[in-house]
């Protein structure tokens, strides 16, 4: 018989977490699966009319396939959007035919103006190409980035490539990497003058006062809702976790411009950071190198293997782009939208009126 179709509910967390173990994707500990909407500052706002999911049942009443559906905001002109981010759209092997009514379900609730997807992968690009839209800056197929803990990076290389004798070979491997790097790499310019960069803790006042100007500079742009409690809330899982590192920029007192990274191991063992989210104030002045500068310092000093950014030729990351010596190329492309208003729908189909990060859907929650 085919499954029944029902909003999800918090006591599904036990099926649902098994539903998605056993096709290959990785389940949140409960209480980060929940503060994902009970401490999101939208939720008492949408709380009772916005569905935190759908599942399917079958006749014995085990949950089959499942797509989680989490609330953020947007500006746009002036404008407040509600975004639907969708969330590990998943459907055991028997009743995959099924799958696409939880997809089709989510495009077409209220109470969203604006569909945002940051972790598309192969399987669901079909249904996401005909019902989505690409967004329209940047490469998202893209990595950057720097290899940092030679020693370790050489190893995982020399075990992906099934070379005998890693252990013992990672150290020589890692050091002719190293002086390539050294050689070929490219200088990183002097921080500016008055500028300082140090470490943040958590999220303070100071990020009340940066939002407060950003939408002002950004007015004719997408821009997600950053204020102080909905990055405590975005962030709070690796907060907690103790894998954020927040790096701000400073001048006479007054913090301009954040970097935030988070630490993403890869499956294949290798350690790595990347670049979530960077906003300024002072477009024109060059702090991004000096910010990125220092987080490669502290890998270096951490022992992690890389630090990497995924979407490049992003207009305000190309200092980025041209220092990082190493290109990887992902399966496909991630990063999808779609606005139920369509002539805002195709309005978005314009580059320049978007400012997209790793920030934006639920590429960073964990």
């Amino acid at each position: 018989m085919p499954p029944v179709l029902r909003n999800a509910r918090f006591e599904d967390y036990a099926q649902i977490a098994r539903l998605e173990v056993a096709n290959d994707l990785q389940a949140q500990p409960e209480a980060d699966w929940r503060s994902v909407w009970l401490d999101n500052p939208l939720w008492p706002r949408l709380s009772g009319k916005w569905p935190m999911g759908r599942v399917l049942e079958d006749a014995g009443g085990a949950i089959v396939g499942s797509v989680m559906n989490v609330p953020s905001l947007y500006r746009f002109r002036g404008r407040e959007l509600i975004c639907a981010n969708g969330r590990a759209w998943v459907a055991a092997p028997e009743y995959r035919g099924f799958a696409l009514i939880l997809m089709d379900e989510y495009f077409n609730q209220d109470g969203a103006d604006l569909f945002v997807n940051t972790t598309v992968g192969p399987m669901a690009l079909g249904i996401l190409n005909e019902l989505s839209a690409r967004v329209p800056v940047g490469d998202w197929e893209s990595i950057a980035y720097w290899v940092t803990g030679y020693r370790g990076f050489a190893r995982r290389a020399l075990e992906k490539l099934k070379i005998p004798l890693p252990g013992l070979l990672s150290a020589p491997a890692g050091a002719v990497l190293r002086l390539k790097d050294a050689i070929l790499g490219k200088s990183f310019p002097a921080t500016p003058a008055g500028v300082v960069i140090e470490r943040a803790g958590d999220f303070d006042s100071r990020f009340d006062d940066f939002w407060g100007e950003l939408p002002r500079r950004n007015e004719g742009k997408l821009l997600a809702l950053r204020d102080r409690a909905t990055l405590a809330w975005h962030f709070a899982i690796p907060l907690r976790r103790r894998r954020l590192w927040i790096v701000t920029a400073s001048r006479n007192g007054r913090m301009f411009a954040y970097c935030i990274f988070k630490r993403q191991d890869q499956a294949a063992g290798i350690q790595r950071i990347r670049l979530v989210d960077f906003q300024t104030l002072e477009p024109g002045e060059t702090v991004l190198p000096a910010m990125v500068q220092a987080a490669l310092k502290r890998c270096a000093a951490e022992k992690i293997d890389i630090l990497d950014h995924l979407g490049c030729d992003l207009p305000k990351m190309l200092a980025l782009d041209e220092l990082a010596p190493y290109r990887q190329k992902l399966a496909n492309w991630p990063f999808y939208y779609r606005a139920i208003d369509p002539a805002l729908h195709a309005e978005l189909a314009h580059a320049d009126l978007w400012d997209p990060s790793s920030f934006d859907g639920d590429a960073s929650f964990e």
